[in-house]
C-alpha cells in the first residue's frame, strides 16, 4: 500500500472539517468591513476549493448558495468518491467535483474563471513544487476582483514545531500499521525526549504543551497535520510577494479580529507600527506580535477600495443574525490573542438585544436610539461578534431552503450513523452552522415532522438514538429542553429545518 504521495498522507480520509471563514456570505462581509470591493454573490459567481478533502465545506456551501457554481478538488479518489455520492444524493446541480494533482492543474485555465479560489491547511502540507503550482492555477484563474483565501501554517507561532514534526514524520515511516498508530508511536518516542530532560523542551515549553493535549485531539487530523514530508511554516511577507507577483494583492484577514490591530496586539506594540508603512513587513511583525501560528489571507486580484459614500452604503445594506447560544443581552467579555477584552456593555447590550429579536441590517441597527449615538464603533462590534461566533452575516440573494434540507436529511442521518458530520446548511446564511450529535437527531426528526413540540419532539428524538445506538438517558432530555427553548427558533428563522 502506498502511504505516501509527494510527501503527503493519502491513505486515510481527511476529517470532515469545515471553516466558517470559506462562506461567500462571511467572505463579502469582511471584505466590506475592510472597505474593500467583493464579488456580487447575488449574482451568478463561481467558486473553487482547492484541496477539498471529503468536500464536506463545498456540499454546504453549493446547497446554500444557489447563484454559485461550485468546483471542488482533491486529488485523492476517495475523498473525491464520497462528495460525488453526496452531492448526487442532495440533487446538487451546481457541484462538481474532480480528481486532480496540483501538478496537473498548473496549466489549465478555465473558460470563465473563478470569483472565488479558497484552500485551507493544504498550501502548508505540499511540496514546494506543488505551491508553485497552485499559484500558477491561481495566477490563470482568478477573475480581476477575484478573492483568493488562503491558510497556512506561520512563523513565528510555528517555528518552534518544525523539529518535532520533522522527528515525528521520520518515526512514523519506521513503524506498521495504520497512520493513527504511527504517529501515536512517534508522539510517544518524542514524549521519552522530553521526559529525559532533551533541551529543546526546556527552551520551547510551547511544544510540550502541544504534546500533552496530542491523546486528546482528533488523531486522524493530528496524521494529516504532521505526517507530511514537506510540511512547512511560512512567513508571511513571503507568501505576500509571491502572490504580489500576478496582481493578487493582500488586503486583510478572514479572521475579523486580525484585522483589529487595537483587540489583537499587544497595546505596546501599537506604537510600533507607526512608520512601517511596507504591507508585508507590516504582517510580519504583526505575527511577531500576536506569535502567529495560522494565518487566514485574503487577497484580491487588482483590488479597488470602496470610496467612502460605496463603504458607507455596503456597511448599510449588511444583514446579520444571531446563532444558537449567543447571549442577549449584557456586556461580553472576548477571549483574544492579547487577554480578555471586555466589550462596552452600553455597545453590545442593545446590539445583541436587537439580533435577539431576529436578523437586523446595520440600517436598522443604526436607527435604535441606543445604537444611533454609536455608529462609528457599530460596523467593529459586528465584526467581533461574527468572530465570537454569537453572529453571522445573512446571505445576499436568493435563498435555498428546499436543497439545503435535503442535504440536511442526508448529514443528519450520517451523524447518527458514525460519519462524523458536525454541521448543517443554513440557507438564511448561504453558510454552515456547527451542531452536536443530538441536535443531529433533533433535524432528522424535525425535517421528516416539523410540527413535533415539546414532550412528543422529545421523545422521539430519544427513540432515535437508542435505534442507532447513541445515548438517551437524562442527560440527553435537559439537553433536549436546551435545544428546545435556546435553539430551534433560531433554526426555523434561518431554514436549517421545516417551520
Amino acid at each position: 500500500m502506498t502511504l505516501w504521495t509527494d510527501g503527503y498522507l493519502a491513505d486515510l480520509p481527511y476529517p470532515h472539517h469545515v471553516h466558517a471563514e470559506l462562506s461567500p456570505s462571511w467572505l463579502s462581509a469582511v471584505l466590506t468591513a475592510l472597505g474593500q470591493h467583493a464579488p456580487d454573490i447575488a449574482a451568478r459567481f463561481r467558486y473553487c476549493e482547492l484541496g477539498c478533502g471529503q468536500g464536506l465545506n463545498s456540499l454546504l456551501l453549493a446547497a446554500a448558495n444557489p447563484a454559485g457554481q461550485f468546483i471542488a478538488v482533491d486529488f485523492n479518489t476517495r475523498h473525491i468518491d464520497h462528495g460525488h455520492r453526496q452531492a448526487a444524493a442532495a440533487a446538487l446541480d451546481n457541484l462538481e467535483f474532480r480528481q486532480a494533482s496540483f501538478g496537473e492543474l498548473a496549466d489549465e485555465t478555465d473558460a470563465e474563471g473563478f470569483d472565488f479560489i479558497v484552500l485551507h491547511g493544504v498550501y502548508s502540507w505540499v511540496s514546494p513544487a506543488n505551491r508553485t503550482a497552485i499559484r500558477r492555477f491561481i495566477e490563470r484563474n482568478i477573475k480581476p476582483g477575484g478573492v483568493i483565501y488562503l491558510a497556512y501554517m506561520s512563523h513565528p507561532g510555528m517555528s518552534a514545531m518544525v523539529s518535532a514534526q520533522r522527528f515525528l514524520w521520520q518515526a512514523a515511516q519506521r513503524v506498521p500499521g495504520d497512520p493513527q498508530s504511527r504517529l501515536r508511536a512517534g508522539l510517544d518516542a518524542l514524549r521519552h525526549w522530553q521526559d529525559a530532560g532533551a533541551g529543546y523542551f526546556v527552551d520551547h515549553p510551547d511544544v510540550a504543551r502541544r504534546l500533552a493535549r496530542a491523546d486528546d485531539e482528533d488523531l486522524a487530523f493530528l496524521a494529516h497535520e504532521l505526517l507530511c514530508e514537506h510540511w512547512t511554516p511560512m512567513q508571511a511577507d513571503q507568501v505576500i510577494d509571491e502572490f504580489a507577483e500576478f496582481d493578487c494583492r493582500f488586503v486583510g484577514s478572514a479572521t475579523p479580529l486580525e484585522n483589529i490591530d487595537a483587540l489583537s496586539l499587544p497595546g505596546h506594540c501599537l506604537p510600533l507600527l507607526t512608520d512601517i508603512a511596507d504591507i508585508a513587513q507590516r504582517e510580519t511583525v504583526k505575527d511577531l506580535a500576536r506569535n502567529q501560528s495560522q494565518r487566514r489571507d485574503l487577497y484580491l486580484r487588482n483590488p479597488r477600495a470602496l470610496s467612502a459614500g460605496e463603504h458607507r452604503r455596503a456597511l448599510l445594506a449588511g444583514c446579520w443574525s444571531a446563532l444558537p447560544g449567543a447571549p442577549a443581552n449584557g456586556g461580553l467579555t472576548f477571549d483574544t490573542r492579547i487577554g480578555p477584552v471586555q466589550g462596552d456593555e452600553r455597545l453590545f447590550a442593545p446590539l445583541l438585544a436587537a439580533l435577539a429579536e431576529g436578523p437586523q441590517s446595520f440600517a436598522e441597527l443604526a436607527r435604535r436610539p441606543a445604537l444611533a449615538e454609536q455608529i462609528g464603533s457599530l460596523s467593529t462590534a459586528l465584526q467581533m461578534l461574527t468572530w465570537a461566533g454569537h453572529i453571522h452575516p445573512l446571505l445576499n440573494g436568493a435563498v435555498a431552503i428546499e436543497r439545503c434540507q435535503a442535504l440536511n436529511r442526508i448529514l443528519a442521518e450520517g451523524a447518527l450513523h458514525g460519519a462524523g458530520y458536525r454541521y448543517l446548511a443554513a440557507p438564511s446564511l448561504g453558510a454552515p452552522i456547527a451542531v452536536g450529535l443530538l441536535e443531529m437527531a433533533a433535524a432528522r426528526v424535525l425535517l421528516e415532522h416539523p410540527q413535533l413540540r415539546g414532550e412528543l419532539l422529545r421523545e422521539t428524538v430519544l427513540a432515535l438514538l437508542r435505534r442507532t445506538g447513541q445515548a438517551a438517558g437524562e442527560t440527553q432530555v435537559r439537553q433536549l429542553l436546551d435545544f428546545e427553548e435556546q435553539t430551534l427558533a433560531v433554526w426555523l428563522r434561518l431554514g436549517v429545518v421545516g417551520r
